[in-house]
């Protein structure tokens, strides 16, 4: 997922995951399901799942009941 950040620090938009910027930071979950990430520039926390990277503010790291049923 390619989602811009205003990134006051470096001006104009900032594309963390494109950028190359993520660093890790843990692991949450079951061993190799998720990760915390947060970017090294502006900061902003990131979520891999299954591979896919998107912003933690998003929510695709947080389980649902039918995820689980």
């Amino acid at each position: 997922m390619n989602t811009t950040n205003d990134d006051p620090v470096h001006g104009g938009e900032h594309d963390c995951e494109a950028a190359g910027t993520l660093a890790f930071v843990a692991t949450y979950g079951a061993p190799g399901v998720g990760q915390a990430w947060t970017c090294t520039t502006c900061a902003r926390p990131w979520s891999r799942v299954n591979g896919v990277f998107s912003p933690a503010d998003h929510g695709g790291h947080i389980l649902r009941p039918d995820d689980v049923e």
